[in-house]
């Protein structure tokens, strides 16, 4: 294993270095966070390699319902693909809004991480703030750094938060940042009035029951308080009975990881029914579209196949890498057809206040 990681690096000290310009700093984090997934790809045992291939099942779903299998699909999926996306320049898995077209994902990621969601919720130091659906803990991890804040992670899956406590650990955050397991279609662990503000990534597609969980945050937040919603929504140009926009999301819903496809009134209208006022609505990106983007992360994850099936046919690699990058990628050409068409987005942006 030693010997393929080390035929890999180059390969992944390129891309790297190709997706975050001069500032070697962010090069060597995502240099050594690679080779850190790519360790644990390697390794994964063969059962978590058929149950995330299985997981794929959900996304043909229209909506969660809290079946018996949904919870544990959920923790299958991300539990391997945390890894997948950390060999890429989307460790977070997510697209982010475009905010700055002349650099790549990473840099986007931290930009709205910072202008579009630390600064409009008016956090800072002391601040009391919740991650709900935290994963890795990346983003927390840079809204604590950034602001000063701290912040709790909820999240389902108990392999990524042993990562994001390490990180927080090695990083000497670990006073400014706490994660706590559990699922956010339960009721919140957390007492009346908590947190000063709340945020969320990319992660509501998974909502059993919209106004329940809405209501669970209003309940959690202090009076004044903030959230914001970074989501995944259909447009007014998709058409679901268009044979070709039906196609483009069934194909689309696999990439993203999707099973729920909101229009944004599915979000404002249970917010308001659970007492917020709603402050934004809108698309986040400039330009009003991710494809740039999605196109960068596209081009990485070929150029990193290349290097992979060289390696898994010299057996220099188990074969379960090029299956699970394969599945990864595939039909990533329709995501950014769909963006280009204005069909989805998933840099739709909601910010919502609890009265005083």
């Amino acid at each position: 294993m030693a010997r393929s990681l080390l035929l890999l690096s180059p390969v992944v000290a390129v891309l790297a270095l190709n997706g975050l310009g001069v500032d070697r700093e962010l090069a060597w984090y995502r240099v050594s966070t690679a080779l850190k997934a790519l360790r644990a790809i390697y390794t994964l045992p063969e059962q978590d390699v058929t149950d995330f291939l299985d997981s794929y099942k959900l996304f043909s779903q229209e909506q969660v319902t809290g079946g018996n299998n949904e919870a544990q699909s959920t923790v299958n999926y991300y539990k391997v693909l945390n890894h997948l996306c950390a060999v890429g320049d989307v460790e977070k898995m997510y697209i982010p809004p475009v905010i700055d077209p002349s650099v790549g994902i990473f840099k986007n990621q931290l930009l709205w991480e910072e202008r579009g969601m630390a600064d409009r919720l008016n956090i800072g130091p002391g601040s009391k703030v919740l991650d709900v659906g935290c994963g890795r803990g990346r983003v927390a991890h840079h809204m604590a750094s950034y602001s000063g804040a701290d912040v709790t992670g909820l999240n389902i899956d108990r392999t990524q938060l042993e990562m994001a406590k390490e990180h927080a650990n090695v990083t000497g955050m670990d006073k400014r940042l706490t994660f706590v397991h559990g699922n956010y279609n339960d009721p919140l662990p957390f007492a009346d009035a908590t947190f000063d503000a709340l945020y969320q990534v990319q992660v509501l597609t998974y909502a059993i029951d919209p106004e329940k969980l809405f209501k669970e945050m209003f309940r959690v937040l202090k009076p004044g308080a903030k959230l914001s919603f970074l989501d995944y929504v259909q447009l007014p140009a998709f058409n679901p009975s268009d044979p070709k926009h039906d196609d483009l999301l069934r194909k689309v819903k696999p990439v993203l990881g999707a099973v729920w496809t909101p229009k944004p009134s599915d979000f404002t209208d249970p917010l308001e029914t659970a007492g917020f006022k709603i402050l934004m609505n809108e698309e986040a990106s400039v330009g009003g579209h991710q494809y740039p983007l999605i196109e960068k992360a596209e081009s990485y994850f070929t150029s990193a196949r290349y290097g992979l099936k060289a390696l898994t046919a010299v057996r220099l690699l188990p074969s379960h890498f090029l299956t699970l990058f394969d599945r990864l990628t595939k039909d990533g050409e329709a995501f950014v057809e769909a963006d280009k068409m204005g069909l989805f987005t998933t840099s739709w942006q909601i910010i919502a206040q609890k009265p005083e």
